[in-house]
């Protein structure tokens, strides 16, 4: 049956994180939005890994929206209790290297511990579960939502958008939000993509889901001083052109879900096109690296293989006429370091900044979002810098241990200063902080907002560069790189940037937490310590709460199967699901009607 209503202030195309989440903003203020999806939930896709920067920007659009849900989505324990246990827990970043032929060495191995409670420690997301629950909460905000909707042609016109679905139905709009991903058919009907992607990353992919894989900790054994269990985070398997990722839903104590999402980003200078099939090519790559294939000893993949060619494809812009793209239908990088949720929540508050008073005003000139533009292809330039010169350094673990601190430096920084703005919103209440995160000196991602930052990495850069050219011994740039980040002044000395050594910058344990706070406060530059300190009592006091809450959980079930054990009625089908009672009348700022919990 087709809906009566044909048109809507925006239609989003494809409701997978990013769509089902600005669907949500929009409609919370009384925006008509239609959100259309080519398939039906749950569906299987990947981009399963959340950086601690992400999970805090998710709470900070959660506040500034007005739209709980989204923090959810930024805390492991939020998401096990109120969305679904069949996501996996990221306590750290684990990376380990591997020579042909030769078990791994303890001593090549580095870690970056996630953020601790309230604010993590980050989730492996089983995104059937949740791109199928946060699609449903939209339609709480008034979103509607058409699955298995196919729309074959889009005609820009000029005071309107017209859509035309394989029925032939036509449904209009006065904004168009391209979220159709890789095959995005925006895209095509435009001609937005580079011909030849501007990258300098070259990499292409196989991967599935597993079962019955240990965790990594059973086969790596030694004293390799890493402070997080293995199997608690998303592991990095690095070896010369290449990276394999180990992302686990099944690793903790109240996991539902038997499966690791496994999965292998070969360098094509190195292994060219694909041979034979993916599984065989799977087993022919662990076969050369004698701790992986006893990892896999006895795992067994449980879904069809996806193999690829180049995975990189990039565009000029992401905005047109009336329309404009979620990162992931314009641009993609390489898995490594999960930049594709980073770059889309930093879209996402773009967008929905700029969209607001361009609905009010209906006035939709592409340069409103020239900011958003701006910034997410600024951030993939700045992720390729990263990850392409990591596929250089993996080469020799001393320069990938060196390399590898670029990332460290840039995932801390852009972590801190969220965590500062949102932990000061909390302190204050003042929604000017929220406000602020869409200014261009506090929104980017991996720091690319920095100058510093990237002035560093640009110099780190050059080195590995070198390497690649055959000026410089990759000992030589390694030395090169860490004597540059051990003298930066706005990072920590106790940190070991600078130190080969150290390969665990630093932990995030309330102690650990506030160490860093009062560094930045007492020890760095005036500029920094702005950016990065932090009401302390008030971390302290969302960490207290954050335990209350969980004791509080834990007694209740307790209780209601003390109740069962005794009594055949109670009332629970009256109480509402937890994204249901997030729902309320009022914006933000405003006073909104009281929510007991109650249908």
């Amino acid at each position: 049956m087709i809906p009566e209503r044909t048109s809507y202030d925006v239609v989003i195309l494809g409701s997978g994180i990013g769509g089902s989440m600005l669907a949500s903003i929009l409609a919370r203020r009384g925006v008509s939005v239609l959100l259309v999806e080519e398939l039906v939930h749950p569906r299987f896709t990947i981009g399963e890994s959340l950086i601690p920067e992400t999970g805090v920007r998710f709470q900070l659009l959660a506040a500034k929206y007005d739209v709980p849900e989204i923090a959810w989505l930024g805390s492991f324990y939020e998401l096990r209790d109120r969305v679904s246990s069949n996501c996996g827990t990221k306590r750290a970043f684990s990376f380990v290297y591997h020579r042909e032929g030769e078990a791994a060495r303890p001593a090549e191995s580095n870690q970056l511990p996630t953020l601790t409670p309230p604010y993590g420690p980050d989730s492996h997301m089983f995104r059937q579960d949740v791109d199928a629950w946060l699609a449903t909460v939209s339609t709480r905000y008034g979103v509607t939502l058409r699955q298995g909707l196919r729309i074959q042609d889009i005609a820009f016109e000029p005071d309107q958008v017209r859509l035309t679905a394989a029925s032939g139905e036509q449904i209009t709009t006065r904004f168009l939000v391209d979220g159709g991903g890789m095959r995005s058919l925006v895209a095509s009907k435009l001609g937005l993509r580079d011909a030849t992607p501007r990258f300098r990353t070259d990499t292409r992919t196989l991967y599935t889901h597993f079962a019955g894989l240990r965790p990594f900790d059973h086969v790596f054994t030694g004293d390799h001083g890493l402070p997080s269990p293995l199997g608690q985070g998303t592991m990095h398997n690095v070896f010369h052109g290449g990276w394999m990722w180990l992302i686990p839903f099944n690793n903790h104590r109240d996991a539902t879900n038997p499966l690791v999402s496994v999965g292998v980003m070969l360098d094509r200078r190195r292994f060219g096109d694909p041979k034979g099939s993916p599984e065989d090519e799977f087993k022919a790559i662990i076969a050369r690296f004698p701790t992986v294939a006893r990892h896999f000893e006895g795992a067994v993949p449980v879904r069809p293989w996806v193999a690829s060619g180049r995975l990189q494809y990039s565009s000029p812009t992401l905005v047109a006429h009336r329309m404009v793209q979620l990162p992931h239908a314009a641009a993609f990088v390489d898995p490594l370091y999960s930049s594709g949720l980073s770059v889309l929540t930093v879209a996402i508050d773009l967008i929905a900044d700029a969209l607001f008073p361009a609905l009010a005003e209906d006035n939709f000139d592409v340069e409103r979002f020239a900011l958003m533009d701006k910034v997410v292809n600024e951030g993939f330039d700045h992720y390729d810098r990263i990850v392409s010169r990591s596929f250089d350094a993996f080469a020799d673990y001393d320069l990938w241990n060196a390399w590898n601190r670029n990332w460290v430096m840039g995932n801390y920084l852009g972590t801190f200063g969220a965590l500062s703005t949102l932990i000061r919103y909390q302190s204050t209440g003042d929604r000017a902080l929220l406000k602020a995160t869409t200014d261009p000196q506090n929104i980017g991602v991996l720091s690319s907002h920095l100058p510093e930052v990237r002035a560093a990495m640009d110099e780190n850069a050059q080195a590995v560069d070198a390497v690649t050219r055959g000026e410089l011994t990759p000992a030589d740039a390694a030395a090169q790189i860490f004597a540059r980040l051990g003298a930066l002044p706005f990072l920590p000395p106790y940190m070991g940037f600078g130190r080969a050594d150290q390969r665990v910058q630093a932990t995030f344990t309330l102690q650990a937490g506030v160490r860093h706070v009062l560094w930045y406060r007492h020890r760095a530059p005036a500029a920094w310590a702005a950016r990065n300190d932090l009401p302390l009592l008030t971390y302290a006091s969302q960490v207290l709460g954050a335990a209350g809450r969980a004791t509080s959980d834990g007694l209740r079930r307790t209780a209601l199967v003390i109740r069962d054990v005794l009594s055949a009625g109670n009332s629970d089908a009256d109480h509402r699901p937890p994204a249901l009672s997030g729902v309320r009348r009022g914006l933000p700022g405003e006073q909104g009607e009281a929510d007991d919990g109650a249908w």
